[in-house]
């Protein structure tokens, strides 16, 4: 495995990066920002594509649909815009939140679309026909993001009211409830096999839990920050997280470490995405800067799971390569698994430290405007 190498440094916003989608061919990608702008940018070329400014607000999140032929993007100003990237696209809208909208994404078959709103709801819309569908309720507290697994069966929603929700998206029904005691999720994503979500929280946290037992199977403590998104590699041994600190780290699941280290952004980072191939990631900031980066991991599918089975271990984080774990043997409280990760956060970081400023590909000049 070699170390991932930054291939290109953008700038086009105008304000804070807020997220991040590929096209399902990998050749473009879409970032959102608060400056109330959406860029699609393409990968091998150093021409950007397009500017789309349509919101009044802040772009909140920003999601390319299955098929390629459209973007969905959530604003403060309580629209849900789809739009198609090309420069005589049209543009059309949904409306029906009260609020804020944090996020937005596609179903599997890109013909439904989810969002989730500072309103406190989760609601479900059918994309050809513009209308609404269903509201998933159970929240106390803004909903900041919400999710559809890989397969369609579940949507996960994190909100600030400390919970990690499962929903039946065929019923309405909320079918499992995860409580955090101590932090609130910024983004949820799950594993490309639908067993596991993954939640980024604002108390430095990153925890991963298995749907299928309703148990927590790992947990890290490797941030100074609160951690503003995540996202699995498609293979499902990695997961790669960044952070208020202005850090993105790259976490082996299998070892249950963090392998590298990723710094360069001269602020906060708040946007992260894997292509649908893992070949690439990209990485936005508070600095207004766009990192495309060469992701240099395996992308063969995982030969071992991280599902939990009848063999566990009682250590946080062991290594796990060759063989199928759970952490815990028992269902265990947030206090207890801080307790057993206590050890884990005195322990040296050998993870490899890769800084983007210092490669020749990091150069201002290179980063040019987008022009209006």
């Amino acid at each position: 495995m070699s170390n991932p190498v930054l291939l290109r440094h953008l700038k086009g916003h105008r304000g804070k990066l807020t997220g991040v989608s590929f096209n399902p061919e990998g050749s473009r990608f879409v970032t959102a920002s608060s400056d109330h702008s959406a860029i699609v940018w393409a990968v091998n070329e150093q021409v950007r594509c397009l500017r789309f400014e349509a919101h009044t607000d802040i772009i909140n999140d920003i999601c390319w649909s299955p098929d390629g032929r459209i973007i969905a993007s959530a604003s403060k100003d309580r629209s849900v815009k789809i739009w198609i990237p090309s420069m005589l696209g049209n543009c059309d809208e949904f409306r029906g939140h009260t609020s804020n909208i944090r996020s937005v994404d596609f179903d599997p078959t890109g013909k439904k679309l989810l969002t989730a709103s500072d309103d406190k709801t989760v609601k479900l819309w059918r994309v050809t026909r513009k209308n609404f569908l269903s509201s998933f309720v159970g929240h106390t507290n803004w909903v900041r993001c919400a999710r559809f697994s890989p397969n369609g069966k579940l949507i996960a929603s994190c909100a600030d009211d400390r919970t990690l929700k499962l929903f039946d998206p065929a019923s309405g029904q909320c079918v499992h409830t995860f409580v955090d005691q101590k932090g609130a999720g910024y983004k949820v994503a799950w594993h490309p096999d639908s067993s596991l979500v993954a939640i980024a929280l604002d108390n430095c946290r990153v925890k991963i839990y298995d749907v299928n037992i309703r148990k927590l199977i790992q947990y890290y403590r490797i941030f100074d920050g609160p951690v503003n998104a995540l996202d699995f590699h498609p293979s499902g041994n990695y997961l790669i997280t960044v952070s208020e600190d202005g850090v993105t780290k790259i976490i082996d699941l299998l070892e249950g470490r963090q392998i590298f280290t990723l710094t360069g952004h001269r602020g906060p980072v708040t946007a992260v995405k894997f292509s649908k191939d893992g070949k690439f990631f990209v990485t936005g900031s508070e600095d207004r800067h766009v990192m495309l980066w060469q992701a240099n991991l395996d992308s063969e599918s995982a030969q071992h799971s991280l599902h939990s089975t009848d063999s566990s271990c009682g250590d946080m984080n062991p290594p796990m390569a060759g063989r199928k774990f759970s952490f815990f043997d028992q269902d265990v409280s947030e206090a207890d698994a801080d307790d057993a990760t206590q050890n884990k956060e005195n322990l040296p970081d050998t993870s490899v430290l890769v800084d983007a400023s210092k490669t020749e590909n990091f150069k201002i000049s290179d980063a040019v405007e987008v022009s209006d």
